[in-house]
Formats: structure tokens, C-alpha cells, sequence
């Protein structure tokens, strides 16, 4: 698994861009994946705009603020 940002988008009356740091197999699962956490949360369709894999130096800093990032 890698680790990869996703740039997403909101369709809609209210849209709403967000960047997640998500863990998948592939570009595709982390971009359906971002999109899934984010309609159960904030409502709304969501669609992966940007995704790109994490640097090894961006993920170590994300491993010291999320302990399931290690």
C-alpha cells in the first residue's frame, strides 16, 4: 500500500474542495476511497480532481501526527 494525497471536489449547489492523505493499493482505490470518506461525512458527490503519491518525507511527517499512518 501507498500513500497518496487527493485533491477533491464537490458537485453541487455548495461545492467544496479538500486535499486527504489516504492509504491504497492504487490511484484509482485512493481517489474512490477520498471521495467515499468525504460524501459519508460532509454530504454532497464528491470527484477526485488530483492524486499524487506522497513523498517519503511527507509521509514521515504525517506518520508522527497520525499513529495509524506507520
Amino acid at each position: 500500500m501507498a500513500a497518496y494525497f487527493v485533491t477533491i471536489k464537490r458537485r453541487g449547489v455548495a461545492p467544496l474542495q479538500l486535499t486527504m492523505l489516504v492509504r491504497a493499493h492504487s490511484r484509482g482505490a485512493a481517489g474512490d476511497l477520498a471521495c467515499a470518506l468525504a460524501e459519508r461525512e460532509r454530504g454532497g458527490l464528491f470527484e477526485p480532481k488530483r492524486i499524487r503519491r506522497a513523498t517519503a518525507a511527507e509521509q514521515r511527517r504525517h506518520a508522527l501526527v497520525y499513529d495509524d499512518a506507520a
